[in-house]
């Protein structure tokens, strides 16, 4: 008898995790409304950090990423790119300055960023965008001269952000 109480409570335990509160659709929808628009503040203020979650390798595979050493950011006038799928190298961190910075906003609210970077071991294009579904940002850096590189994940303010920045930046 003791047998089938223990089993039955530890059934119990196995299915309680079930029965967990979700989250409602008013409470994602306020929740990716928040996001959304600090993701905005963050945009307009020029403080930013994009550690991506996926990018596209060279056979134009979706892969993962679980380096947070690997990274785009904005702090200002400058730019910070870490990680071969970001733009750099995986050793350096390379620091640009923009020479365009554009935001436009299409009707629906979706963001999209247009970046010219130039420094002394990166130049290009970055494109950034942010739909009205929350913080994820999908960039597309274009190179003047190789491959175009692809990748996404949260746009989160530089204070908020976990990354792992190298020192001495070129």
């Amino acid at each position: 008898m003791k047998k089938i109480i223990s089993l039955a409570f530890m059934m119990l335990l196995a299915v309680a995790p079930v029965f967990a509160q979700k989250l409602s659709k008013e409470e994602k929808a306020a929740r990716a409304k928040a996001q959304y628009e600090s993701a905005v503040q963050c945009i307009e203020g020029r403080n930013f950090v994009i550690v991506p979650t996926q990018y596209m390798d060279s056979d134009n595979v979706l892969q993962t990423n679980n380096d947070n050493s690997r990274f785009f950011s904005c702090e200002g006038k400058q730019f910070f790119i870490q990680g071969a799928i970001c733009g750099g190298d995986n050793n350096t961190p390379y620091v640009a300055e923009d020479t365009e910075y554009t935001v436009t906003k299409d009707k629906k609210g979706n963001i999209k960023l247009r970046i010219l970077v130039n420094g002394r071991k990166v130049r290009g294009t970055y494109t950034i965008s942010v739909r009205t579904s929350g913080n994820f940002a999908d960039v597309i850096y274009t190179p003047p001269t190789g491959s175009v590189k692809k990748f996404s994940g949260p746009l989160v303010p530089v204070k908020e952000a976990n990354y792992n920045k190298r020192s001495n930046p070129m």
